[in-house]
């Protein structure tokens, strides 16, 4: 299993492919990378994605909970991008794995080459938006609850949590697809638990002027999680931004609309090269 020893904590990474690095992050807190690979694995001949479990989950070390910040979250990914001899890397970042791309993209901007930013928010202010978006869904009263409900301490439970409001994350659920989706994931309640550490201070929507780096913002339309409108505001404040919005996709885009996914970065990468 390839780790790599960074900021004192062992960092379980998987790199597949060749071409432009790329830093695959994770959401959560809580999952691992699995929920993206092999999924991604279609953009392997352009990009050499580096798919990686971010400190305290999945395959990675577990380090005191009061480390798991979004500023350390942004120096173990810049740490595994020096550990593996890359000048510079594109990074992707995903729902929560978002927050973090932001954070590098802001801390270690001679770092990076290209930003994506997938199904992800600038601050998380608006939890108020979040209920009213899975009411319109259609949630059951058992989704509210676990909605609702401290994070669990146990790692099956947190599994069966996030079981129950998968349907939520989803245009058109699709039971076989989330199966698969994360079967292999390995679920972590003391990941989950640091969200608590990172996100109540997180907004760098003063800042995302400062962003440089060639950005492509990708939102599900019907995204209950991370709404279109933090797409948005995420457009609206990086330069030279561009958004893609996914009709028919909810917060995984990647798997509800893959082919057009594929086809979006691609093409996005190959207009940038140019």
């Amino acid at each position: 299993m390839p780790t790599a020893t960074v900021n004192g904590i062992d960092l379980f990474y998987l790199s597949v492919g060749k071409g432009l690095p790329c830093l695959v992050m994770h959401g959560g807190l809580g999952l691992d990378h699995t929920y993206l690979y092999p999924w991604l694995n279609p953009l392997s001949d352009i990009l050499q994605l580096i798919y990686y479990d971010h400190r305290g989950n999945g395959r990675s070390g577990h380090p005191p909970l009061e480390t798991m910040t979004l500023e350390q979250f942004a120096a173990d990914a810049d740490a595994l991008r020096s550990f593996l001899g890359f000048e510079k890397v594109a990074v992707l970042g995903h729902s929560f794995g978002g927050f973090i791309a932001l954070t590098f993209a802001l801390h270690y901007a001679e770092r990076i080459s290209h930003l994506i930013l997938m199904d992800t928010a600038p601050a998380f202010n608006y939890t108020k938006d979040i209920m009213a978006n899975a009411q319109r869904k259609g949630a059951t009263k058992e989704m509210i609850a676990a909605l609702e409900a401290p994070n669990p301490t146990d790692d099956v439970e947190f599994r069966r949590m996030f079981q129950v409001i998968m349907p939520l994350y989803f245009h058109k659920f699709d039971a076989v697809l989330a199966e698969r989706l994360l079967a292999n994931t390995i679920f972590s309640a003391f990941a989950g638990a640091s969200n608590e550490v990172s996100i109540p201070t997180y907004n760098v929507i003063p800042q995302l002027g400062q962003i440089q780096t060639p950005t492509l913002i990708l939102a599900g339309r019907d995204d209950f999680i991370c709404p279109l409108s933090q797409a948005e505001i995420m457009h609206q404040g990086i330069p030279h931004s561009e958004i893609v919005i996914f009709e028919h996709s909810g917060h995984l885009p990647h798997v509800e609309e893959s082919e057009t996914f594929v086809s979006t970065v691609r093409s996005w990468f190959t207009r940038i090269a140019r």
